[in-house]
Order: C-alpha cells, then structure tokens, then sequence
C-alpha cells in the first residue's frame, strides 16, 4: 500500500485567529493535517506575518473547534498558509479524518 504524505483538501471552514486580546474571522480553503490554508478577504499585509497565532477550526461535523497554535508559511494575494506547530493529538486525528473525507467525497464526484 503506497502511503501519502501531506494529503491536502480543499474546503470551506470558519477559522477565528487570535493574537493577544484580538480575535479575527477567517475562512479555511484548504487543510491538511500540518498546515491550513485561510483567506483573508484582504490583501496580506506585514502585520499579518505575526510568529504564531492561535487558531479556531471550525468544522461542519464537529461540536467544539479543534485549536492550534500555527505559524505563516507562505501568502499570495488575500491567502496565506500556516504550520501547526502545537495541536493536541485528538484534534490532530479529528483534523485527518476531515481531510480523509472530504478526499473520499472529492474522487466520487470527480
């Protein structure tokens, strides 16, 4: 069985960010078990290359958001990507389930 690494989905999730006392909402266009992607609804900015943020992933099939500590990898545009740097394991597996099943749903309609 080959194994991938780094499976990534598409997908349309709320993400809050917090940085101190301040608390923005985003939406998540693509996730994988180490990293998301989120659009900003804006042009990246300096100030939004902050170190690490704590993040709120908001998913359609979970009660509670899974939370995460992340820091930017890249931006384009109004999209920037983070690395989980700090998630607990139990959302970490909540997270790769997400991504197994929107992959699932993704090679049935495609």
């Amino acid at each position: 069985m080959k194994r991938r690494l780094n499976l990534r989905a598409r997908t349309d999730c709320s993400v809050r960010a917090r940085v101190g006392s301040i608390v923005s909402h985003y939406r998540g266009v693509e996730l994988s078990p180490t990293g998301i992607v989120i659009d900003r609804g804006r042009p990246i900015a300096p100030r939004d290359e902050r170190i690490f943020l704590h993040l709120e992933i908001i998913l359609p099939e979970r009660l509670r958001p899974l939370r995460a500590v992340a820091r930017p990898i890249w931006s384009t545009g109004t999209q920037q990507a983070f690395k989980f740097v700090k998630m607990s394991d139990v959302d970490r597996l909540n997270l790769a389930e997400h991504v197994d099943r929107a992959e699932f749903k993704n090679r049935i309609f495609h």
